[in-house]
């Protein structure tokens, strides 16, 4: 199959690996996104990257636009600091990469991590992909023959290609189809995220929040705060003329991400009311959780950006089996969502771009068939990925009483 045509559905952070990949190996590529453009909804600040995304990254961008990538990253200590309510330091634990050994064949040196702004990676990868991204695409079903995969959007239009990926987050429209019994359940807790920036944020936070990976305070109802830094080495547009002067690239400056969270009942939503909050009057509702604290942490919540606060409630996978490989397969939260404990969602959705971009150009190249390559692939993205899920939904039990999985 020489000409392999592949649609994904989904334009976050797996389904742009996948397609850059996909774009290095010449390969023909067509991305659906339901959202009218990449900004239209928050979806987040600050992520943590480890090996996984650090190797992606380096696998499937050009050289430009890794420079790019590498100019606006900001690598940390390899610590999660635990802070007392205090905002004392009590212990940093030491951080690890489990990525598997033979994943990335040029990943010879030490572990490294980074905080990087979500916005700037994601203009990144989506850079060198006009004509490939289409808007406002919402997948309403898809038609599967062994000649090929149809998409149906909900606009009427279609689309035909021999492979459909879904990358389409935790309600996917794809996996509601391939695998109606892989389940979402809720975690059982709520979060406020918000952003300071950082000439207010830098006298008011630990000097650990400004180098280590993350920092995190609990009190005996886990209830938390969290917070976590991004520093540019170079503005996101200083980095763009100087390595890539054809991108087009965001300013941001540096800030530090601060989030809010714990059981649901301590953000209580009658009808629905928490949901419209004003990003005000979120800033409001989540220095008031902390009001049993010293002063100083519902202090560093007052001085965010009141503009930039948002909700979210948490959910995670239940860890399953697919049924045999078809030409449909799915990548990143459409098939193993996860909850934030680790900092890992974004590290694996990378890893399942980047590996499956590699399966099809085996299929593309006459190494495999398509049935053979979804085959391992699907095998060990759903090994590690819900590896994974385990793990943060055991962390998020001990650190903010998630919900545990279901047996």
């Amino acid at each position: 199959m020489s000409e392999l045509k592949v649609l994904i559905v989904g334009a976050g952070l797996g389904g742009l690996s996948l397609a850059q990949g996909l774009r290095a190996r010449g390969m023909s590529v067509a991305v659906f996104e339901r959202d009218a453009s990449p900004w239209v909804r928050p979806q987040g600040y600050r992520l943590h990257l480890d090996a996984d995304a650090l190797n992606a990254a380096r696998e499937i961008l050009p050289a430009d636009l890794h420079a790019v990538f590498e100019a606006t990253a900001q690598y940390t200590e390899p610590f999660t600091t635990i802070l007392r309510t205090d905002l004392s330091v009590a212990k940093r634990l030491p951080t690890l990469d489990e990525h598997g050994e033979g994943v990335w064949p040029h990943d010879d040196g030490p572990a490294a991590h980074a905080n990087v702004d979500r916005a700037t990676l994601r203009q990144i990868l989506l850079t060198g992909l006009d004509g490939i991204v289409h808007y406002g695409k919402k997948l309403d079903r898809y038609e599967s023959t062994p000649e090929g995969v149809t998409a149906h959007f909900a606009d009427g239009s279609t689309a035909h290609g021999d492979v459909l990926v879904g990358a389409d987050g935790i309600r996917s429209a794809v996996r509601a189809q391939r695998a109606p019994h892989c389940d979402t359940v809720d975690a059982g807790i709520t979060a406020i995220y918000g952003r300071i920036p950082m000439a207010t944020a830098e006298p008011l936070v630990p000097a650990e929040a400004l180098t280590d990976i993350f920092t995190v305070a609990t009190d005996e109802r886990k209830v938390f705060l969290g917070l976590g830094s991004v520093r540019f080495p170079s503005s996101p547009a200083e980095a763009a003329a100087r390595f890539a002067p054809n991108m087009s690239l965001r300013d941001q400056d540096d800030y530090v991400v601060c989030i809010v969270g714990g059981r649901h009942e301590y953000f209580p939503d009658d009808e629905g009311r928490l949901r419209t909050c004003s990003g005000a009057e979120l800033r409001r509702t989540a220095a008031e959780t902390l009001q049993r604290w010293p002063s100083a942490a519902s202090d560093i919540v007052r001085s965010g950006d009141p503009s930039a606060f948002f909700l979210v409630e948490m959910y995670t996978s239940v860890p399953t089996a697919l049924d045999a490989p078809t030409n449909v397969t799915l990548l990143g939260d459409a098939v193993h969502a996860m909850t934030p404990t680790l900092g890992r969602g974004a590290n694996v959705a990378m890893r399942d771009g980047t590996l499956l971009a590699r399966a099809l150009g085996e299929v593309s190249a006459g190494r495999a068939t398509l049935g053979e390559a979804l085959t391992v692939y699907e095998r060990d993205m759903l090994a590690y990925g819900f590896a994974v899920v385990r793990e943060a939904a055991q962390t998020g039990v001990r650190r903010m009483a998630q919900n545990p999985l279901p047996e």
